[in-house]
């Protein structure tokens, strides 16, 4: 039976310390990434879930449009010739919040590049 020495045991745990030391820290609490889309028209509104969709709810997606729902203009000759009713061609964006994007029922008034800060009408960041 081997007995431990306070010398071998202080110089093991000083080998193990220097080797934790390289292991990378976990991450902890951080806030995800977050993106802002502006205009939820059907090229905003397509690239903010394919962003939530994608990145398996890893980003946080807000989608900035005051509006509660959109027309399609790409379908609006199926409505003039009467294959399709406005409320067939007409989106809201419940299908979008239900994946965990944010809809800020507002404008945009500011966009700060440098801070990565986009203002909104409403006051909120």
């Amino acid at each position: 039976m081997t007995t431990l020495s306070r010398r071998h045991f202080l110089g093991a745990s000083a080998s193990a310390a220097v080797l934790a030391a390289g292991f990378p820290m976990p991450a902890i609490a951080q806030a995800k990434p977050r993106v802002v889309v502006i205009g939820g028209g059907p090229g905003g509104a397509t690239v903010a879930r394919y962003i939530a969709k994608d990145s398996k709810d890893a980003i946080a997606v807000t989608l900035v449009e005051p509006a509660s729902q959109f027309t399609t203009c790409f379908h609006s000759n199926l409505h003039v010739g009467g294959f399709k009713t406005l409320t067939e061609i007409t989106h809201g964006y419940d299908k979008l919040t239900a994946m965990g994007i944010t809809h800020a029922r507002t404008m945009a008034n500011a966009i700060d590049r440098e801070k990565k800060i986009v203002t909104l009408a409403d006051g909120n960041t």
